[in-house]
């Protein structure tokens, strides 16, 4: 195992994480953005060959997981812009010097050159302030060997890290180390820059360091000079530069590394349905939408992705269907809704949208699949989108990356383990039952849909046209599902369902799961909803 570690001095770590916009702060720190405050320790201090072997080592390296705090971003007093600071323009000069006689122009040309007179333009310096700032970067399968000393002896010149009052201290840590954050290939919460093989050579080449001084230094010995000799610096300067100056560029961004919160060890021990435990979150903005609405709004997010999508047809996990049209029968993409619900002040509105991928499901071919959808691929930031049903509604979802996001937009509030659930949105029967023994026929029917989706068998499930959670809607407020074969309702009802041994969710029942009926959330033992 290898570790870097980094102390934010200040308390305070100060990048972008939008380029040149300045509106969103970076955290965690990006692995490629500690990668290049090495890279430019190296080439300020001498360029030594053991610590360019370490660095080429260091690139070559799969991503490292991070040990990184919650982290607040520095807003203004609306909460939502980023500070702006009013800093001095660059020193302004005449194009051409005035005569002698007009004193005024000459006072005001010299006093323009001082701070105080300069004119001020806005400028954002995005901060994060994390609870704890340090930060670990955890090689778990790499040993760097011969490389440490150097290592060890670049973390030391490291002096910040983004920007140049973001300052640090860097050393080789020496400690086993718990991530927060590991890599994953499937679609995550968040995308980090990451260093490749070749980027430290890329970056010596961004910064064309050694011509560029060659030329500043060749250019101020030409100024001094006069005569022929001046002529021939001139010519040396052409043959050699040619008519433009060379210039150091900015870097551009490396490669893009998803990564997901640290799951707990525990969590790989308990029941799970064929849904993966880890949401896709998405908060939503817009007019207030009522939990009645869930199929207008799942609808509207299956139909955008199934757009969005670079393969077409969309694959069958996606889309639901089968290539020649018919219903899947494997499991595949779950729409659910996230309303405020729980809390004894719930009243029930959708506040975000929530994707279950199937749990089999290959991770590279979700993120081919949905990766352009939720980032911007330039950015890596996450991707504003409208949903919008052409009638009644128009809303914004943004993935949800905040670092304490309300209850309902948190992915395990509707996954943590738990013996009890209860319905949010009425669970859809698949059949229709009649007699004196319905009741118990639709139980059983229920049971038959936690086994459908890998769950063990509940013990019990009570049937009711309330929810067991506090601003949960009625069952009957909710639009019934319809079926294909006469376009008769099908029958929907809330349920509390009751298993023998802890299960961890999503749980998605019944006939309408995919869709965003059946949605269930684990209930603590007092009866009142976990989270």
């Amino acid at each position: 195992m290898f570790v870097l570690a980094l102390h934010y001095l200040n308390g305070w770590a100060m990048a972008a994480a939008d380029g040149a916009r300045k509106e969103q702060a970076e955290w965690p720190p990006h692995p490629d953005r500690v990668f290049m405050a090495l890279a430019a320790a190296w080439f300020e201090t001498g360029e030594d060959a053991a610590e360019g072997a370490a660095l080429r080592w260091l690139e070559s390296q799969q991503a490292p997981a991070i040990t990184a705090s919650d982290a607040a971003m520095r807003h203004s007093t609306d909460g939502e812009r980023p500070v702006l600071s009013f800093v001095p323009t660059n020193d302004t000069r005449l194009g051409r010097l005035p005569s002698s006689n007009d004193a005024g122009k000459i006072k005001t040309a010299g006093l323009s050159l001082l701070p105080e007179y300069r004119s001020r333009q806005p400028r954002a310096f995005p901060v994060a302030i994390p609870r704890d700032p340090i930060v670990h970067f955890i090689w778990p399968h790499s040993q760097p060997g011969e490389h440490l000393t150097a290592l060890a002896q670049l973390a030391d010149k490291v002096t910040h890290v983004g920007h140049s009052a973001s300052f640090v201290k860097a050393w080789v840590h020496h400690n086993e180390t718990v991530p927060t954050w590991v890599p994953v290939s499937s679609v995550a919460e968040h995308r980090l820059r990451v260093p490749n093989p070749g980027r430290l050579s890329y970056l010596a080449q961004r910064q064309n360091r050694k011509i560029v001084i060659a030329h500043a230094d060749l250019s101020a010995h030409a100024s001094t000079l006069k005569g022929k000799e001046k002529t021939r610096a001139d010519a040396l300067l052409l043959e050699r530069f040619g008519n433009c100056a060379p210039i150091s560029l900015r870097p551009e961004a490396g490669h893009w590394q998803g990564y997901a919160r640290a799951r707990p060890p525990s969590a790989a021990q308990m029941t799970e349905s064929v849904f993966d435990p880890q949401l896709i979150v998405f908060a939503l903005t817009g007019r207030r939408i009522a939990l009645p609405a869930t199929l207008k709004l799942t609808e509207a997010l299956r139909s955008a992705l199934m757009a969005a999508c670079p393969e077409q047809p969309p694959p069958e996990w996606l889309s639901g269907h089968r290539p020649d049209g018919r219903p899947s029968l494997a499991p595949h993409l779950a729409f659910l809704p996230l309303p405020f619900v729980g809390s004894e002040h719930a009243d029930g509105r959708i506040v975000g949208l929530g994707i279950a991928l199937p749990a089999a499901l290959d991770p590279a071919e979700a993120a081919h699949s949905l990766g352009a959808f939720l980032h911007d691929q330039d950015t890596g930031l996450p991707r504003p989108r409208t949903l919008f049903d052409g009638k009644w509604f128009s809303s914004r979802i943004e993935i949800e990356t905040r670092e304490s996001p309300p209850a309902s937009l948190r992915s395990e509030t509707w996954t943590r383990s738990s013996t009890v659930w209860a319905s949010v949105t009425p669970v859809v029967l698949d059949r229709h039952f009649d007699g004196k023994d319905k009741a118990r026929l639709m139980v059983e029917n229920i049971k038959d849909a936690c086994e459908r989706i890998g769950l063990p068998r509940p013990r019990e499930v009570l049937l009711h046209p309330v929810s067991l959670i506090e601003g949960a809607a009625h069952a009957r407020d909710f639009p019934a599902l319809k079926r294909k074969a006469d376009g008769g309702a099908r029958y929907h009802s809330h349920a509390v369902l009751m298993f023998d041994e802890p299960v961890r969710g999503p749980v998605l029942i019944g006939a309408g799961r995919f869709r965003g009926y059946g949605v269930c959330r684990p209930v603590n033992a007092a009866g009142g909803a976990n989270g």
